[in-house]
C-alpha cells in the first residue's frame, strides 16, 4: 500500500517589509521563544546558507521528532526545507516572503508522508488537522515576532 502524500499551503500577510518578515523566517533558532509546540530546536550545523536542525515538537501530546535542512536564500527570500531523518517518510516544503503592498506576505508550503501505512487511514486524518493547525499558529507566532523586529 502506497504512502498518502499530505500537503499544506496558506500564507499570511504582514504589515512590515519583506526583509524584516525574512529575518524572521530565517531565525529558526528562536522559534521555541515563539511556538508553543515547539519544545526544542538544536542547530546542528550552521555553514554558508545551510542550517541543519534537530525539532522536537509536540502535537497533541504525541512527541515529533526529525533532523531538517534548512537551504536560505537571501536573494530570493526563501527557505527551502526537508527532513534528513526522523518520523516522516517524506517531509519537505518551503518558506517565502514576497512583497504585498507597502507590506510582504509568508508563504509556507509543506509536503509529508507519514510512512506508517497499517494505521495511515485513523492517524492520517487527525495528524493533518493537527499540522494545519499547527502551520496556521507558526504564521500567527511570525505574525507578532515580526512586529518587534526592527
Amino acid at each position: 500500500m502506497p504512502n498518502t502524500t499530505y500537503e499544506i499551503a496558506m500564507s499570511r500577510r504582514l504589515n512590515r517589509p519583506t526583509s524584516i518578515a525574512y529575518k524572521v523566517v530565517e531565525d529558526i533558532e528562536r522559534f521555541p521563544e515563539f511556538m508553543p509546540n515547539v519544545n526544542s530546536l538544536i542547530l546542528l550545523e550552521a555553514e554558508g546558507n545551510r542550517k541543519v536542525a534537530a525539532w522536537d515538537i509536540t502535537i497533541d501530546d504525541a512527541p515529533l521528532s526529525w533532523i531538517e535542512e534548512g537551504i536560505y536564500d537571501k536573494q530570493n527570500l526563501i527557505v527551502h526545507f526537508k527532513s534528513l531523518e526522523g518520523v516522516f517518510d517524506r517531509f519537505d516544503g518551503y518558506w517565502q516572503v514576497i512583497r504585498d503592498g507597502e507590506g510582504s506576505r509568508v508563504t509556507f508550503e509543506l509536503v509529508y508522508e507519514i510512512g506508517l501505512p497499517e494505521i495511515e487511514d485513523i492517524v492520517g486524518p487527525i495528524l493533518r488537522e493537527r499540522m494545519v493547525e499547527n502551520a496556521e499558529s507558526m504564521l500567527e507566532a511570525i505574525e507578532k515576532w515580526v512586529e518587534e523586529v526592527e
